[in-house]
């Protein structure tokens, strides 16, 4: 899996709007908006790669985190308990729409969240479209 994302800390609107709707994120890597994905993008055929194909074009936030199940997502030494994943998705639950961990390092994870369209997405998107971004 490609694990390119948009800096969170280089774009004060992907900031600004990724805090104000999904909050502190545990051990984030990046974030993409899937609207501008394309299925071609994402290389492989497991379940990871096909999680994002379904999301490809739509209005939905891809958060990469540090936060993989491993091979057990019940034990509590995993990065998904133990660095807060779950919790995070929990606590986001209105949002929160599936997450799958990494198939390459199953110590990274990611989480997909229902896109809050208001005005900081509408200008991330205009940014996005104008090749602004968000590097």
């Amino acid at each position: 899996m490609d694990l390119y994302a948009y800096a969170f800390s280089k774009n004060e609107h992907v900031n600004d709007y990724i805090q104000e709707h999904y909050g502190p994120i545990p051990r984030p890597r990046g974030v993409r908006f899937m609207r501008y994905e394309t299925p071609e993008s994402c290389e492989g055929d497991g379940p990871q790669a096909a999680l994002w194909r379904t999301y490809c074009g739509r209005d939905v936030i891809y958060i990469h985190t540090r936060c993989g199940g491993g091979y057990d997502e019940t034990d509590p030494d995993s990065n998904y308990i133990a660095c807060g994943g779950k919790e995070w998705e929990e606590a986001h639950k209105d949002l929160f729409i599936c997450s799958v961990d990494d198939e390459f390092d199953c110590t990274y994870r990611d989480h997909y969240f229902t896109a809050v369209l208001d005005d900081n997405y509408d200008k991330i998107c205009q940014l996005i479209e104008s090749d602004e971004v968000i590097d």
